[in-house]
């Protein structure tokens, strides 16, 4: 289960080794482990070998890498009961949740942006019989998540940090299980996770990367 937990992190790792930068250390593969697993097709799931063969240029690979990640929120929620499923869950809708915010405020095309989602998955068809509203309302139990990024204008830090803030306390609310017991444990990790994603929010750097990205 803890592997599981960390899976995600290897995922995502995928990118900066593409990209040839600093991984995350906090996944269950380092570096050189993750090299050999891409190399000898094992440890990683059938579905992320599927998904670089599909993408060929790393161009492809870096371009449609969301949609490996919301492969695996899919396919692990499957997998698993209690926690964890509703974890996976709950990742998957929240960011969906976001992304129709996100393109509703920017003009962008919601069936476009949801071209790799499954249209019959009902939380995704909520969303697509709103693509010509002029807001997206989210189902109830995501309201509030609405209401705070909207309390943040335009802001990206702000708005990061109550995503992390409403993520924290919502993962929270995901397990009834007792003190020390695996599910619990897993909890913890998942919180603990956050609240390193917010230590490491810098706004210095991020408007140093955004000022590369104007120049380059």
């Amino acid at each position: 289960k803890l592997a599981a937990l960390r899976l995600f992190i290897d995922i995502s790792n995928l990118r900066p080794l593409l990209q040839e930068q600093e991984l995350d250390p906090r996944g269950n593969l380092s570096e050189k482990e993750l090299d050999e697993a891409l190399l000898s097709r094992n440890i990683l799931p059938e579905y992320v070998f599927d998904f670089l063969e599909k993408n060929e240029t790393l161009a492809a690979k870096l371009q449609y890498f969301s949609v490996l990640l919301a492969q695996f929120y899919r396919e692990e929620a499957k997998k698993h009961t209690g926690f964890l499923a509703k974890l996976f869950d709950f990742e998957r809708e929240w960011r969906l949740v976001v992304l129709a915010i996100r393109a509703k405020a920017m003009g962008r095309d919601i069936v476009k942006e949801l071209q790799f989602e499954d249209p019959l998955d009902p939380f995704v068809t909520q969303i697509l019989v709103q693509k010509d509203a002029a807001q997206y309302e989210p189902p109830a139990e995501y309201k509030e998540l609405k209401e705070l990024i909207q309390s943040c204008g335009k802001d990206p830090l702000e708005q990061n940090k109550v995503i992390f803030s409403y993520r924290f306390h919502k993962i929270g609310e995901l397990s009834s299980a007792t003190q020390f017991s695996m599910d619990w444990i897993l909890m913890y990790l998942a919180q603990l996770t956050i609240v390193e994603h917010w230590n490491e929010l810098d706004k210095a750097r991020g408007k140093m990367i955004l000022d590369t990205f104007k120049t380059s």
